[in-house]
């Protein structure tokens, strides 16, 4: 095993000279599709549209995803042999490769289904969940069907470790435990560990060949069969809910997109122990999702790296490179409230989500140093018919 750690290029040691610690930073393009339900998936699928229009997706290297961003990524990459791109570096294929099966998973009624049937014994949630993407849009395909380049990377956290478990294609990993190579697990139940909201959602189950883990060279107190036979994964956005960790140290330039929850005030707080605490950990987990985005910024302004963040609560306005669009504060405080749920919003909602998605990608990349391919005017009326 000694050997094949040595020749990971993920694990090859490198000296550190980068401000994250990164031991192979390379000029490349890393996506971030952060978590928050169907919300976020409509959200990014308004991004992804962009950026597809202005030539970005084949230069793209590694797609990171959490939660309802993995919805949105893992059908990207199931479509992705189908996406055709032109000279301009275009998909004339995106729409039926990757809008029309987003936009049919959207009209589906997930979670409360999957929660009420895994109340029946030996019936699992996050199981049920992933059995209804996989019927509904994957057709069981696994993660060894996704392409090589760009590399996608789902990512879950960890009950037994406390740390990410991310699924690839040549690999499904936990630093603390090791790698599973080239895991022929199914697409669907990686997208739903993913989006594994807990508690009712979670845990997903998930069981790897025997031996198939390995420890990445010297053994360690979690290495052994009471951490690898049986896998035990939450929502990745437990953990990190933009889903920066497989990007951030990694490429030079960062395209993040944030569809995530974003915590509102409360005049008159509930008092009760269940409401306080309810409150208490929507804060905590927006305090460390608030940070990340300060460095993001702070990389960005000492150029360590060229990042492009855009969030569901941020106005267009506040890029400062005007609004072409006319999406207004009114509409993205309406798109920032929207719950973050795995559910059937209305024809309305999704197609403001859906907006709210293209016109703050259109924004963040305008005020950014991303260098764009194919320049082109934004417009909502290329946007798919959302019914």
């Amino acid at each position: 095993m000694a050997d094949e750690t040595k020749n990971d290029p993920e694990q090859t040691p490198f000296v550190v000279t980068d401000v994250l610690g990164g031991k192979k930073l390379e000029d490349g393009i890393g996506v971030c599709l952060s978590g928050g339900g169907f919300r976020a998936m409509l959200f990014h699928l308004g991004s992804l549209i962009r950026l597809n229009e202005l030539g970005l997706l084949p230069a793209i290297d590694r797609f990171s995803s959490v939660s309802g961003g993995s919805l949105a990524a893992g059908i990207l990459a199931a479509g992705w042999s189908g996406l055709a791109f032109d000279a301009d570096g275009v998909a004339t294929g995106f729409h039926d490769s990757v809008s029309e099966p987003l936009l049919k998973l959207a009209r589906k009624h997930v979670d409360i289904p999957s929660i009420a049937l895994g109340f029946l014994p030996f019936v699992h949630a996050a199981n049920v969940a992933a059995w209804t993407y996989d019927r509904s849009i994957f057709g069981s395909k696994t993660l060894q069907d996704l392409p090589d380049r760009p590399r996608f990377v789902f990512t879950s956290t960890s009950l037994q470790t406390g740390v990410l478990w991310r699924f690839a294609k040549e690999y499904a990993a936990d630093w603390r435990v090791g790698q599973w190579a080239d895991p022929d697990l199914k697409l669907a139940l990686a997208v739903a560990a993913s989006a594994g909201f807990p508690p009712l959602l979670s845990p997903a189950r998930v069981k790897p060949p025997k031996g198939a883990i390995k420890s990445w060279g010297e053994p360690t107190t979690l290495t052994g069969s009471k951490f690898s036979d049986k896998l035990f994964l939450t929502d990745g956005g437990v953990y990190d809910n933009l889903g920066l960790e497989p990007v951030w140290k990694r490429y030079r330039t960062l395209l993040v997109s944030d569809g995530g929850a974003v915590t509102q005030p409360i005049a008159r707080p509930w008092t009760n122990w269940y409401s306080q605490f309810r409150r208490v950990l929507d804060v905590s987990l927006q305090q460390g999702i608030s940070t990340r985005i300060r460095i993001l910024h702070g990389l960005d302004r000492s150029q360590a790296r060229t990042v492009a963040y855009w969030g569901i609560g941020t106005t267009v306005d506040s890029y400062g490179k005007g609004n072409p669009l006319g999406f207004t504060a009114d509409m993205t405080a309406c798109a920032a409230v929207v719950p973050t749920r795995l559910t059937k919003f209305s024809a309305e909602t999704r197609r403001l989500l859906v907006m709210a998605g293209y016109a703050h990608t259109e924004a963040a990349l305008a005020a950014s140093r991303v260098p764009i391919p194919h320049p082109c005017t934004p417009s909502f009326d290329r946007l798919p018919d959302v019914r």
